[in-house]
């Protein structure tokens, strides 16, 4: 009876110490999730690690024929991430674990995909903003990054009133994301993201602001 006794309580205190293992675990992540915010990026230099991070979350998405290192050795960026406003995720380690891009325009004519959209139906106000290069490690998926990095960028927009928002989309994902805050799907689009690349097919998503 007394060793019955003991191997019950023995069961019951690995089946506690299991259970504050996974609440210390779950704590532990919420707090993680806590502590990783976007920020606006401020400091120039910290830009090629976006470069990198793109590439190497592009090299393994099973899309890169269109990113890869040899087309991008130094890390993929274009003539927009010059003017560009950047929004990162920096983690405990001071790295850039997550990034995403937003471009203002106030004439057509600096749009450098202004042939590829213009058989679309676009709103014709200015000025108009352009979201693209969403990227988060693979490591930290499934903490709401993207969600976050889409609304400090949306908040961004609609404090200076710009007037519509255009995005490049074809993960399912974040499509989902778009409608949900209200983008709609006009049509496809062709674009190259280099020179010697071919074409690919891509969703063009728009949502035209309001202001009262």
């Amino acid at each position: 009876m007394s060793s019955l006794l003991e191997m019950n309580s023995s069961i019951y205190s690995t089946m506690e110490e299991t259970l504050v293992a996974d609440d210390l675990s779950l704590f532990n992540k919420f707090n993680k999730q806590q502590a990783l915010h976007p920020e606006l990026l401020t400091d120039a230099w910290r830009l090629h690690e976006i470069y990198d991070l793109r590439l190497n979350a592009w090299e393994h998405s099973g899309k890169n024929e269109f990113v890869n290192r040899q087309l991008y050795p130094n890390g993929w960026y274009d003539q927009l991430d010059g003017p560009a406003f950047h929004w990162v995720v920096i983690n405990e380690q001071n790295k850039v674990i997550a990034s995403a891009r937003l471009n203002l325009f106030h004439s057509f004519e600096e749009f450098p995909y202004q042939q590829s959209v213009k058989h679309l139906l676009l709103p014709n106000a200015l000025p108009f903003a352009f979201f693209s290069r969403l990227v988060v490690h693979p490591h930290y998926r499934q903490n709401g990054l993207s969600r976050q990095l889409f609304s400090s960028r949306a908040s961004f927009c609609e404090e200076r009133e710009i007037k519509w928002s255009q995005v490049f989309i074809n993960n399912q994902l974040i499509i989902n994301q778009f409608e949900k805050s209200g983008y709609e799907n006009i049509g496809q689009a062709q674009v190259a993201y280099h020179p010697s690349s071919d074409p690919h097919s891509v969703n063009v998503f728009v949502k035209e602001h309001t202001y009262f």
